[in-house]
């Protein structure tokens, strides 16, 4: 007990220094060796002045940028101090780099969640369809590459020794050769658990039986589990104890089990859950299929407001996850189909929006069409497919794409990639057309006074050089999205 209250007490230190001090940077980055890394920081008092001290060999800081980047060469535990000057005062934050070759999660995940449209119904014979079809139709070649079953996977109950069990009808020979399917196709196995007695749905839960559950998944060779929060104390102290037990659990085994945190954000995981042992987290309720949704559901623009301030707390091994993506399902889901405003399903310039912010985003990406029902398209698996914006996706340095304007109906986001090109993209969320301007001036990571090779990665045509500032037609509901280069 001791030992868990310190534990508890050192995850709490950072949080209320932060909230004190106005400085807003993460506390637990990670990099791989020889892979150019960044962490941007800022402050809510705007004439603070951002520092750093002690930076190891290989990192600089930006001071136009307020950042930190570079490489480190040799894996290792790094520790460098962000300090901010206020009207006198100062404060500093100690930040811990962790090199790894083998990080539980260096880039997004892509694959596919049962729950929206199969729920209850998961099944071996689904799980394996969904991996015959990322095989068939391109998906696994385009880099979708795990698959997740959500809920109502589990039997009723546990075994008499408290080990959890999957349906016996559904998995009639169990976990183990399903998994080994899955991997057998070059892809990585998933399933789902939560941090209290029960899950969302009622089944079983891991509250307790963390070690147990831990050690049975690496029988089952599980590589990722999702971990909901229902029937969970609401406080975010308890929220990241339990996390912390799960996370611990996972570290303790002989098999990398990767935590994926799902607590819709409720409790701003991003400010605890890499220090828990996650490696993404959710940030909103669950995606419904719809451009918007009704109060509690979370369409397209309901994303665009839990994601557009929270680049700041993302990075490798550390992704802000916006949820599931309804490419594919057309209005045919399940859960997907609740809380919608209107008819569910989506326009094809619409999927293709919630595709393409994803990618800039960084955030994981789980498709969730139903394998028996044939909804997917040849125009859904264009999208899905497209290779110049999934490069976005997993780009090694792992940023999330900054915020640049949200006014007059246009959302413009900037993303840094590890080459040192820069992504644009801007949604229209009017339902007209209109016409967007990027100026190189109020966008950071450009210089207005250089000119820029432009690609267009809808089409992949390489357009003609740019130089402070150029002009696109958007669509309604639409996402134009392009590359820089120098």
């Amino acid at each position: 007990m001791k030992n868990l209250i310190s534990s508890f007490l050192l995850l709490l230190v950072p949080l209320v220094a932060t909230a004190e001090s106005g400085l807003h940077c993460a506390k637990s980055v990670f990099s791989q060796p020889n892979v150019r890394f960044m962490q941007k920081v800022n402050s809510s008092h705007a004439n603070a002045v951002l520092g750093v001290k002690r930076l190891p060999a290989g990192l600089k800081w930006n001071a136009r940028r307020n950042l930190v980047e570079g490489k480190i060469k040799k894996p290792g535990t790094y520790v460098y101090t962000i300090t901010c000057t206020h009207n006198g005062h100062v404060c500093e934050e100690r930040v811990t780099l962790n090199v790894q070759n083998n990080l539980p999660l260096p880039l997004p995940f892509m694959g596919w969640l049962s729950w929206n449209s199969v729920e209850g119904d998961v099944s071996e014979t689904i799980v394996k369809s969904v991996a015959d079809m990322f095989k068939a139709n391109g998906l696994f070649e385009a880099g979708w590459n795990t698959i997740m079953m959500d809920d109502l996977w589990q039997a009723r109950q546990r075994t008499d020794d408290g080990k959890p069990l999957p349906d016996p009808k559904r998995f009639p020979n169990g976990l183990r050769p399903v998994a080994d399917y899955v991997h057998s196709k070059g892809m990585k196995f998933g399933l789902y658990t939560d941090a209290a007695n029960k899950t969302c749905a009622g089944a079983f839960g891991s509250y307790g039986y963390e070690l147990t559950d831990a050690e049975q998944y690496t029988q089952w060779n599980v590589d990722i589990v999702k971990c909901d929060y229902c029937h969970a104390p609401t406080e975010r102290d308890s929220a990241i104890v339990r996390y912390r037990r799960l996370g611990d659990a996972f570290k303790a085994v002989s098999r990398p089990i990767t935590l994926y945190i799902c607590e819709w954000g409720d409790r701003k995981p991003w400010l605890w859950g890499a220090e828990s042992g996650g490696s993404c987290w959710r940030v909103s309720a669950d995606v419904r299929d719809r451009w918007t949704c009704e109060p509690g559901g979370t369409g397209v623009v309901e994303s665009i407001k839990a994601m557009k301030d929270l680049a700041l707390y993302s990075g490798v091994n550390r992704f802000n996850d916006a949820d599931m993506l309804c490419t594919g399902l057309h209005g045919k889901g399940k859960s997907s189909n609740d809380l919608c405003f209107g008819t569910p399903g989506m326009t094809q310039d619409e999927y293709a929006t919630q595709f393409a912010l994803w990618c800039m985003w960084s955030s994981p990406m789980a498709l969730s069409f139903d394998p028996r029902a044939n909804t997917v398209t040849k125009e859904d698996l264009k999208i899905l497919t497209n290779r110049h914006l999934i490069a976005l996706n997993q780009d090694r340095m792992g940023q999330q794409a900054d915020l640049i304007s949200d006014a007059d109906s246009l959302v413009v986001f900037t993303k840094d990639l590890e080459n040192g090109d820069v992504a644009l993209s801007v949604t229209n969320m009017a339902n007209k057309q209109l016409e967007a301007t990027f100026n190189f001036s109020k966008i950071p990571a450009l210089d207005a006074n250089k000119r820029y090779q432009c690609r267009d990665l809808w089409t992949g045509e390489k357009l003609s050089a740019v130089k402070r500032s150029f002009t696109t037609k958007v669509r309604p509901h639409a996402t134009r999205v392009f590359r820089l280069s120098k």
